[in-house]
């Protein structure tokens, strides 16, 4: 049997779904309409303000690492809100809390606008991280809750179209607005959308809380926000500083400390801030470690294409957002047919397809030159597109199995919080590896230009190609090494992203063989927490 077919006698079955309809829509599609806006603006948001930081250096004056604060601001405040808003949420409700969240990051949007200062715009962005930290994992909960399990796969593959749209569209928005208008429009541009999507969440959703009220664990709580911060704000540092650095080693190693007693402290309360006990169900930690290298493998593309298209292919950024424009739009075509086929077949036959795709084309793209067509780095991306939409959204459907719709909220926080870890730990994994491959290449690359190397004889060529222009034969044979120089550190650059890109790939392919591990979904909890009943308003 298919695990479609095993999943119509799921966990959450004992609990009554909303079948009812208005303006021809059955509710379960009206969520879906609701959140959307949120989950998009809050993904948008994160991809968008990267490609303004050269530009927001220049309008405050700042060095790069007070800059950088407005990018590394509301990465801390976005992870450690997470787990307290699972916690709200069953306390207070779950729509009650979304709209709240949702209110404040576009109150926030609004103040980034205003921002007449570097200390306000990282206040403000710090403001837009509390508040988007309950975007994604409580709208995910309130989609979940309302598809039966044999479902899930088109919901998720919805889902999954302004989660992967967004961080393709972003940096074209983003480059356009830095290019043609006011910087300031991209934090304005969160406002109408934003204010739209509360509007229709007050007016759609409807309210859900457990009917047991939950003890906030407030040791948990102090040990998550020290944990995590300190943890993601030293991987986010490694990028520059180097995993060596002491101030990385430091903030890593006090961080991983907290994390610990964290575990510890959690196992042993019974109503925990982060429910760790979820697991104990097979398919959430394998779904979770597929979830892991599947991001790995779509957001250090994603950071590194870029890079790669201005740094080594002369492209402004603009142009770089334009190449990578086409695939992401298929991403809409493709998702809802990967969900489709999820529900139809089952999850786990999909996302073994796509991440053999997905590997396959990771490999590609690691034997990128600096004279591939863009035609042929197009074939490439559209098949990487269509890979993630086999695996990214159908793992998620799988993380959430066997959890009960009661556990949602918590169960989504968690899996929204340690994703926030890995795709911070990711991008400064790649980020590092090409700035360490770079001389290592370059040096072997220098050790082949002799005298009677082809690279030799062009020296000599441009040198006396200088002295025939007026250069003595000192001044000309350092000119002719300078820019030999030049073009040797680019080919060793391009090789060092080559590098990256098989890496992307191989972590892919054992993201592969962990779907092989995923099982079925149960009949009945079994190792998940007992459903509880839940309150509806």
């Amino acid at each position: 049997m298919s695990d479609a077919g095993a999943l119509r006698g799921g966990p959450s079955s004992p609990v009554e779904l909303d079948n009812s309809r208005r303006f021809g829509l059955e509710y379960k599609w009206l969520v879906v309409i609701a959140v959307i806006f949120g989950i998009f603006t809050s993904v948008l948001d994160a991809t968008i303000v990267n490609i303004a930081i050269s530009k927001l250096q220049t309008v405050f004056g700042a060095s790069l690492d007070r800059i950088q604060w407005v990018s590394t601001g509301y990465t801390l405040a976005l992870t450690v809100s997470i787990p307290i808003f699972s916690y709200l949420a069953d306390r207070f409700g779950i729509k009650r809390i979304y709209l709240i969240s949702s209110g404040l990051f576009v109150i926030a949007s609004a103040l980034c606008g205003l921002a007449w200062s570097l200390e306000s715009l990282v206040f403000a962005r710090i403001l837009q991280g509390l508040g988007g930290g309950a975007l994604m994992p409580l709208a995910t909960a309130q989609i979940y809750a309302e598809f039966p399990p044999a479902e899930r796969g088109r919901a998720a593959a919805t889902l999954g179209v302004p989660v992967l749209l967004a961080p393709a569209l972003g940096p074209t928005i983003g480059g356009f607005i830095i290019e043609y208008a006011d910087w300031r429009l991209i934090f304005y541009l969160n406002v109408p959308i934003g204010i739209v999507g509360v509007l229709v969440g007050m007016f759609i959703l409807r309210e859900r809380r457990s009917p047991i009220i939950r003890q906030l664990d407030v040791p948990g709580l102090i040990l998550s926000t020290l944990g995590f911060a300190s943890l993601v704000y030293g991987i986010a540092e490694a990028g520059a500083k180097g995993w060596a650095s002491l101030t990385v080693t430091g903030f890593m190693g006090f961080g991983l400390l907290c994390i610990v007693l964290l575990v510890l402290v959690e196992l042993g309360t019974p109503t925990p801030l982060l429910d760790l006990k979820l697991f104990g169900d097979w398919n959430f930690v394998f779904g979770n470690l597929l979830t892991w290298t599947l991001q790995i493998g779509l957001f250090g593309a994603l950071f590194l294409l870029p890079i790669f298209l201005q740094s080594l292919r002369g492209l402004t950024p603009v142009q770089a957002a334009l190449v990578l424009m086409p695939s992401a739009l298929l991403t809409a075509v493709m998702l809802p047919i990967g969900g489709i086929l999820v529900d139809r077949l089952g999850a786990k036959p999909v996302i073994i397809v796509g991440a053999i795709s997905l590997a396959l084309t990771s490999y590609a793209l690691s034997k990128l030159t600096l004279q591939t067509s863009f035609l042929t780095l197009q074939f490439w991306l559209i098949g990487r597109t269509v890979a993630l939409s086999f695996t990214l959204q159908p793992a998620q459907v799988v993380t959430l199995y066997n959890v009960p719709r009661e556990a949602l909220a918590r169960a989504t926080a968690l899996l929204n919080l340690l994703r926030q870890v890995v795709v911070a730990f990711g991008t400064a994994l790649l980020s590092t590896y090409v700035q360490n491959q770079t001389p290592i290449h370059y040096a072997h690359l220098a050790e082949r230009v002799t005298l009677g190397s082809p690279t030799g004889l062009i020296i000599g060529r441009l040198a006396a190609l200088y002295q025939g222009r007026g250069l003595d034969a000192l001044h000309a044979q350092a000119a002719a090494l300078r820019l030999i120089g030049l073009q040797v550190r680019l080919q060793a650059t391009m090789l060092a992203f080559r590098d990256a890109f098989l890496l992307t790939a191989v972590i892919v392919t054992c993201g592969g063989l962990l779907a092989l591990l995923l099982r079925p979904a149960q009949r009945r909890a079994g190792l998940a927490p007992k459903p509880e009943p839940m309150m509806m308003e």
